[in-house]
């Protein structure tokens, strides 16, 4: 008997046909190959054609299943060839420790199966703990890890496009933006106190802390760590006093997970590569003696590392009787001088090495009004 085709339908359609009495089949071409469902009843061959279609035709997989741990392992893969080794570190950090950790992130999910609810229950939870910028880390990795998923056929939809992010100025965020903003700076005297432990020397005329005119330098310049660190001679002009910022100590690992640090030819951002002009005090902090190739480095030559530096800034904090302090504080407190001085935050942007002056603003926001302050009491003696 000549099968019967119960209607027509559009190119990728499918088709509905009763193969003979009591049995429908349900015909749909994708990729190339035919797929057919069968039924006892046109409705019951239609309602597993439309379950394919939703789930191929609109883009999931009818491949296996897979966790979202997992998934993000091989996205994870993808992402290491694309990214720079300090960039591909942070996401792989935030994935860790925030979206796959076994304690409160939803890595267990079956890909397929996570929803907008999941993942805003997630940021909700997150941003109760952390910064606006580290919950937005989290939030652009489900993103970006979800609109793959999706390109790929693994799921039908991104379910971030739902979720919304709490915006930097809600409620939540603000007790926790006070605290970021009481940013390590030091007050005057502690500038001079620590100077003075940083330039004693010893009877015979060496310093008592090598390598100590690093902070020097980080004080006038307001260089990150990484980015002294990474400093070479190559990068010091000595006839125009200026230095080159165009590298970074970052932390990475190798082939056996173990933790090593390697220097990233470029820096941070494209902002972060600059060329700075040296005032006398940083000129003063460029070591008289050729050791190796970094202006800072071990007696043997060999590269300073972060930890090594804050290990020394602790020791001359507590020689200076200074309360403890990361690295950072020579970039808060350079950044400080600046506003002090009236210098617009897009210069401080720029000599910060800040991707963009929003970054600038974001950080130094309460220095910055601050000194709006100042201004309006100024004008106001004016009359």
């Amino acid at each position: 008997m000549k099968a019967l085709t119960k209607d027509k339908r559009k190119k990728g359609e499918g088709m509905i046909r009763e193969r003979k009495p009591g049995v429908w089949e349900a015909r749909i071409i994708f990729n190339g190959n035919v797929k057919s469902f069968y039924g006892k009843t046109e409705r019951e061959a239609a309602k597993k054609l439309k379950d394919y279609k939703t789930k191929i035709i609109l883009g999931a997989s009818d491949q296996k299943k897979i966790s979202y741990e997992n998934f993000l392992e091989n996205w994870l893969e993808r992402k290491k060839l694309q990214l720079k080794p300090q960039s591909f570190s942070r996401l792989d950090s935030t994935i860790r420790n925030h979206i796959i950790d076994s304690k409160s992130g939803i890595g267990f999910y079956d890909l397929d199966k996570i929803d907008a609810e999941i993942i805003q229950n997630l940021i909700d939870i997150k941003s109760k703990k952390i910064s606006f910028s580290s919950t937005k880390k989290i939030y652009d990795a489900l993103n970006e890890s979800m609109r793959f998923a999706r390109s790929s056929g693994r799921i039908a939809q991104n379910p971030v496009d739902l979720v919304v992010l709490p915006t930097q100025g809600s409620r939540i965020y603000k007790k926790k933006n006070s605290d970021v903003n009481n940013l390590e700076i030091f007050t005057e005297d502690e500038i001079k106190r620590f100077v003075e432990v940083v330039n004693i020397k010893y009877q015979n005329s060496s310093p008592v802390f090598n390598n100590g005119r690093i902070f020097l330098l980080m004080l006038n310049t307001g260089l990150r760590v990484g980015e002294v660190g990474a400093l070479k001679w190559t990068d010091f002009d000595g006839v125009n006093h200026t230095i080159k910022v165009n590298k970074t100590i970052i932390k990475d690992k190798d082939e056996n997970g173990k933790t090593i640090f390697i220097e990233q030819d470029s820096a941070k951002t494209k902002g972060s590569e600059r060329v700075l002009k040296l005032n006398a005090n940083a000129l003063k902090s460029i070591p008289d003696t050729r050791k190796g190739d970094y202006i800072y480095c071990s007696k043997s030559g060999k590269l300073l590392l972060p930890g090594n530096i804050q290990h020394m800034l602790d020791r001359v904090l507590i020689k200076a009787k200074i309360s403890h302090k990361s690295t950072h504080v020579f970039r808060h407190t350079y950044a400080s001088r600046l506003f002090e001085k009236g210098v617009d935050v897009k210069v401080v942007s720029e000599l910060l090495g800040h991707s963009s002056v929003q970054t600038t603003y974001n950080t130094y926001i309460t220095l910055i009004k601050s000194q709006k302050a100042k201004a309006m009491e100024a004008i106001e003696d004016l009359y």
